[in-house]
């Protein structure tokens, strides 16, 4: 026998049910629709003293600051150091990462790859050369088969400057594409100083330093000679989904706008910081901080340059606008 309820039982049944689901989400009638002020910011950088701005946040209350101006103090922040921009794009693809720092020619192959960051900041400009230990070699055009070149990984900035110079000397911009050998600047200074004089390291400081202090190390061709001038080596990045967190991608921009302001105004006590994070004294930072040749700068030079090569070659398959390569401040 089936039963029938009167529609007013029905009705007083579903707001019995549905109250306490209501309740649960809302305040004072209203549902609340905010998110937590909670957040974890995940930041990454390389290895080298062009990151030294990087090393500055990590050491100060700069990025604690700006964030609880923004009212999100109670963020929790992590700072990884990673081998490459590759592990850098992986881990921003997988969500594990928020900020990167980068080269230009990699962010662009990134970007020609589909990937939606864009630049917040410049953050450097740094000396970088091709170092040989073989006194016998005097120009690219005595490099044999034989030899083979370290640096971070191919599409690197070092690997892009090495084609500039390959298409100078030889007129091909991909004379050495097969003797590159992928690895992080530590170990291929290590694989330098007990390698055959075979090995080349395209480098920068601190490492570019340590090596020519060595005997017999010196630079077959530095980056400045090959880009006709000074050039950003790396700029801040971030995704689509951290600029679009107003609060946090402006707290973010306004730190790391003052460390790299703080390094051209407290040279002194930037040498203290970066001691403890380099293999140098305070004397020998101030030292390389105040040549002139390391420089901190948030304005981006050299992108067009990189570009225009990187498209002429077939490096990166799709013109970019490059207004559009840079991330405009969020006002919302």
């Amino acid at each position: 026998m089936n039963r029938q309820f009167p529609n007013s039982f029905i009705r007083l049944t579903l707001l019995v049910i549905l109250l306490p689901l209501l309740f649960s989400g809302c305040a004072d009638g209203r549902v609340d629709t905010q998110p937590s002020t909670t957040k974890k910011l995940v930041i990454a950088d390389q290895f080298g003293l062009a990151y030294a701005p990087i090393e500055i946040l990590k050491a100060t209350e700069i990025l604690a600051e700006e964030l609880a101006k923004a009212g999100l103090e109670t963020t929790t922040i992590e700072f990884k150091t990673l081998g490459n921009t590759a592990a850098i794009r992986e881990a921003m693809v997988s969500g594990d990462l928020d900020i990167g720092f980068v080269a230009i020619p990699p962010f662009l192959i990134g970007k020609d790859n589909g990937m939606d960051w864009r630049i917040i900041s410049g953050v450097s400009e740094s000396p970088m050369a091709l170092v040989t230990k073989d006194p016998d070699l005097t120009s690219l055009s005595q490099l044999t088969s034989e030899h083979r070149i370290m640096l971070p990984q191919p599409g690197s900035v070092q690997h892009i400057l090495l084609s500039m110079a390959a298409e100078k000397e030889l007129k091909d911009p991909k004379a050495f594409d097969n003797q590159l050998i992928a690895m992080a600047h530590p170990d291929a200074m290590t694989a330098m100083l007990s390698g055959p004089k075979t090995q080349l390291h395209f480098t920068s400081p601190p490492y570019l330093e340590q090596e020519l202090a060595l005997e017999d190390f010196r630079p077959l061709v530095d980056a400045e000679t090959i880009m006709g001038g000074p050039f950003t080596f790396i700029v801040g990045i971030c995704p689509q989904r951290v600029h679009d967190d107003t609060r946090l991608y402006n707290a973010f921009e306004s730190a790391l706008l003052r460390a790299v302001t703080f390094m051209n105004t407290h040279p002194e006590e930037a040498a203290e910081i970066l001691s403890a994070a380099y293999d140098y004294s305070a004397a020998e930072l101030d030292l390389h901080l105040s040549n002139g040749q390391l420089r901190f700068d948030s304005e981006v030079r050299g992108l067009e340059t990189f570009h225009e090569f990187m498209y002429r070659t077939g490096m990166i398959k799709n013109p970019q606008n490059l207004e559009d390569l840079y991330w405009r401040k969020n006002e919302n």
